[in-house]
């Protein structure tokens, strides 16, 4: 027995070992470029507007806004002169018909200058508090590079960089989808500027910060922690599911699963504060089932801090990361009460410095992380009071989710109910002919049917049977989900994520304990293989379209229908299996 332990051991860490580099690979692959301009130039009202001299008229200027202004949006005004007294405007955001708003993306703006133009001034709106340039390069008819030299005190620091100028943007050099916001917010509190944009709390944003920190304020540097952060999953996830199946083959199988969806993947290589929030999410529920499943105290007391401090990150990325936390107090509540029940004496006073303890963890320290994730934000106003600007800032979100601005209804924004067949994608990035990409995030319907079913199935089994394994799964997964019943705000696809993890762990909790007769248990595992095979293959086909890279349209839609079909095939098989099974046991009572 305990040479077959160490053996089962050997093989987990070697399948780990194989599945965490293999997936890190994929995920890191073209993630983004490790350029971009680093310096910047701030223009507000007591610096003014930056002046330039050119050695012939420009025809056009590319130029990249490392973070926005109040209004959540960047805006230009460029002027042209040839004497520096009339300034007529050659281009203007206002007047451009296309969307040149956001930070961190790479514009080309067209210039409309006379022949004898040798001066440009660009300004902020009247109405902006700022615009904040880091690099600058102007063109000619041809297309080439004009020589440009700076009259205004801070006009070097936008054209120090040339070699990072890009002309086409794109999303591997520039920002996309809410790329905009967030890591230019994280930008903004490391170099105590004003925030332009703060919709949820600042723990998910210094993450972003810490992956800048690391490589750069670049593409590549702003998704490094989400990707880092998806590799985590997948561990935790493992040891998470073989602490609730019992069983390393059923916690590796969930492990490929979550590899393999469509969702982890694309929402863990986008700069924003999704995956963070999952990582969180699925931590805290980790460490509760570890602390659950351990005899040693220590151990107990410790993962219940791991379990605190995860819930307190999850918070305070997002607040939904309290729908979750919500369930996770259900859940141990529960598990305390069966405990008190059979305790006596000296016991119940270990449960008592328990809950002690626990107070500590999930109230104290979540309060604590939370207030102290302030301190730079705070710091951007001018303010010590991290706790006073956090109650403050707490009350401007609970208006802004609450109010009409989150209500305009978005063309890729879904109802709750669509999600369990990831019916209506969310557009991230496109590029039309002849590149034809397209990026979206959406889900597996081989993994998320078989999921749903998995997920009542652990309802039924946690609460008829009291089955810790149905128990967790359900509660973490149905905790999330009700919330987002009676939102009336706009809502999304990808609020769904958090969820996936635990859909994931129900599909295998389902396929573990279903069609166990032994006359079925080969066919059964056979039809996994086969399932597994096809959810592999699904990643493969679907590749281009949750990667970004070049595909027709038509073949989207005809991936999509397949996914679709199969999974109903797939559903059909299963469903003759446990037709099936419920045959033979119902013989064998007769």
């Amino acid at each position: 027995m305990r040479d077959d332990t160490k053996k089962t051991l050997w093989r987990e860490w070697l399948f780990l070992a194989v599945v965490i580099p293999l997936y890190g690979f994929v995920a890191f692959y073209s993630l983004g470029d490790r350029t971009a301009p680093q310096t910047y130039a701030v223009i507000d009202n007591q610096s003014g507007p930056l002046y330039f001299e050119v050695e012939e008229a420009p025809a056009s200027v590319a130029l990249y806004c490392p973070v926005n202004s109040a209004t959540k949006y960047i805006d230009i005004t460029i002027s042209a002169s040839a004497n520096q007294m009339d300034w007529p405007v050659a281009f203007d955001t206002d007047d451009d018909p296309k969307d040149y708003t956001a930070a961190m993306i790479w514009y080309d703006y067209p210039l409309s200058c006379n022949n004898d133009t040798q001066y440009i001034r660009i300004d902020k709106h009247p109405a902006s508090n700022r615009l904040v340039l880091a690099e600058i390069g102007f063109y000619n008819q041809e297309g080439s590079l004009i020589r440009a030299k700076a009259l205004s005190e801070n006009g070097g620091l936008v054209l120090d960089e040339p070699q990072t100028i890009c002309r086409d943007s794109n999303r591997m050099n520039s920002a996309y989808f809410d790329e905009s916001y967030f890591p230019s917010s994280a930008l903004e509190m490391q170099d105590g500027l004003s925030v332009a944009e703060m919709d949820h709390p600042p723990v998910g944003r210094l993450i972003i910060g810490m992956g800048m920190n690391l490589w750069g304020r670049n593409p590549f540097g702003f998704r490094f922690m989400q990707v880092f952060s998806g590799i985590l999953m997948l561990p935790l996830l493992y040891f998470c599911g073989r602490s609730l199946l019992k069983s390393p083959k059923w916690a590796g199988i969930v492990t490929i699963l979550l590899a393999l969806d469509f969702m982890h993947y694309t929402q863990t290589r986008i700069g924003t504060l999704d995956a963070f929030l999952v990582l969180f999410i699925l931590g805290m529920y980790g460490f509760m089932v570890f602390y659950h499943n351990s005899q040693s105290l220590w151990r107990r007391y410790l993962f219940l801090l791991l379990s605190g401090v995860c819930a307190g990150c999850a918070i305070g990325t997002k607040w939904s990361g309290l729908y979750g936390a919500a369930g996770l107090a259900l859940l141990y509540f529960f598990w305390l009460f069966q405990r008190i029940r059979f305790a006596w004496g000296t016991e119940r006073r270990a449960i008592l410095h328990e809950c002690t303890w626990c107070i500590l963890c999930f109230i104290m320290i979540p309060c604590l992380i939370y207030g102290l994730s302030y301190i730079p934000y705070a710091q951007t106003l001018g303010r010590s009071d991290f706790y006073g600007v956090a109650i403050e800032h707490a009350k401007q979100m609970l208006s802004y989710h609450t109010g009409t601005s989150t209500n305009y209804n978005h063309p890729y924004s879904s109802h709750w109910w669509t999600w369990f067949l990831a019916l209506k994608p969310v557009f991230y990035y496109f590029e039309p002919a002849p590149a034809n990409i397209y990026l979206y995030a959406t889900g597996n319907p081989l993994v998320w049917g078989f999921g749903l079913v998995g997920a009542f199935y652990a309802l039924w089994r946690g609460v008829c049977r009291l089955d810790d394994g149905g128990l967790v799964i359900a509660t973490a997964y149905f905790s999330q989900l009700i919330p987002w019943i009676f939102i009336t705000r706009d809502t999304f696809l990808y609020h769904y994520f958090p969820m996936v993890p635990f859909l994931i762990l129900a599909l295998g909790y389902f396929f573990q304990n279903t069609c166990t007769h032994p006359r079925i248990v080969g066919y059964r595992n056979l039809f996994i293989g086969i399932y597994l095979c096809a959810v592999v293959a699904s990643f493969v086909v679907a590749f281009p379209f949750i990667y970004g890279s070049g595909i027709f349209w038509e073949s989207i839609l005809r991936i999509r229908l397949a996914l679709q079909v199969s999974a109903l095939l797939f559903g059909v098989l299963y469903s003759g299996l446990l037709i099936w099974a419920y045959c033979l046991k119902k013989k064998e009572r007769l």
